[in-house]
């Protein structure tokens, strides 16, 4: 088995990343007209889906099929054919669905979608499904490691009449996640007749193993595009009038056998904990299966990381740990990938 590890931190000067509902929120100012972001214990965060779904525009932007959801009367339609869409493959999905459409509905399917109902006579097609695929790109929220701060900005609306008044929540900060990428996983697909389990496709569905194999070619470029879907992560909310560069500033990767994030908890906002992280690399040292690269971005404002290359190099002389700028570390990685896939 083959996981890529990763650590990361962005860096954020003034922004509202990820918008949270008035319903969840505690209102402090008494405007009932406030927007709101996203927050625990105080932090702002930007959570997995909202990272994951600005991965997926960017599999959509290397020019692999990303599906859609479609909303049949009352449920969610999602075509979940793996094989086809790379999004499904690679963040997977839960599908149990009891669902009946019209003729004129099931012609507006394509082909591969039509192949997932069968006939229900006079009342048009039939869907009786329950499958579920594991996500083969686990990730954390991004989290606020640096305040608890979270800024509400006095807005003034200009209107014909009488202006309106209205809050914005904002924040700054260094916020950090990690995320686990299942090399092995990406492309790989399973039939199954049992509801219990994970699988991608069922008996009922018709599908052969030669349908639904893909080639190495096909992979590699899946698991490139997701690595570079972190590498290049622009997150595309709130940017109006608090536009943010959501790139990676600090980076670590490495691939492992076995075991939880082994960079859980290395970066921190006063600089790469070295002495936690040599501690992980000792640990974990029986299932380590790559070198490890460490990317530090000479844009990164937090004056705690400007001499963290020279501190990385005079304490880490181990050969294994390969030390550069983000951009770097990334593309040696994809480098080895290609040499050992």
């Amino acid at each position: 088995m083959r996981f890529l590890n990763c650590a990361y931190a962005i860096e954020v000067l003034n922004g509202r990343l990820n918008g949270s509902s008035a319903d969840v929120e505690l209102n402090r100012t008494g405007n009932s007209n406030t927007s709101y972001v996203k927050k625990i214990n105080g932090r702002s965060l930007v959570s997995a889906n909202c990272q994951k779904f600005n991965i997926q525009r960017f599999l959509k932007e290397q020019g692999l099929l990303v599906s859609e959801k479609k909303k049949i009367k009352k449920e969610v339609f999602a075509p979940t054919l793996p094989h086809k869409f790379a999004n499904e493959d690679i963040f997977g999905f839960m599908k149990a669905q009891n669902i009946t459409i019209t003729n004129e509905e099931y012609e507006q399917l394509d082909e591969d979608e039509k192949n997932l109902f069968v006939s229900n006579g006079k009342k048009g097609y039939k869907q009786n499904t329950t499958k579920k695929r594991k996500s083969k790109f686990l990730m954390s929220p991004l989290v606020n490691i640096s305040n608890r701060q979270i800024a509400t900005e006095f807005k003034v609306c200009n209107t014909s009449d009488d202006n309106m008044i209205y809050n914005v929540e904002s924040y700054s900060g260094f916020m950090t996640g990690i995320s686990n990428i299942d090399i092995n996983g990406i492309g790989e697909f399973k039939i199954s007749d049992k509801t219990s389990e994970f699988r991608d496709y069922t008996i009922e569905e018709n599908i052969n193993e030669d349908e639904i194999t893909l080639n190495k070619d096909e992979k590699l470029k899946r698991i490139i595009s997701a690595v570079k879907g972190l590498q290049f992560l622009s997150i595309e909310g709130n940017q109006n009038n608090y536009l943010t560069d959501t790139t990676p500033k600090v980076v670590i990767l490495g691939e492992y056998s076995w075991g939880n994030n082994v960079f859980y908890g290395v970066i921190k906002d006063k600089g790469i904990d070295i002495e936690a992280l040599k501690e992980s690399i000792i640990d974990n040292e029986d299932f380590r299966i790559s070198p490890i690269w460490i990317g530090i971005s000479s844009k990164v404002y937090n004056e705690n990381y400007k001499d963290q290359i020279e501190k990385l190099q005079e304490r880490l002389k181990e050969d294994f740990i390969k030390i550069g700028t983000v951009g770097e570390a990334f593309r040696n990685y994809i480098e080895f990938l290609k040499e050992t896939f």
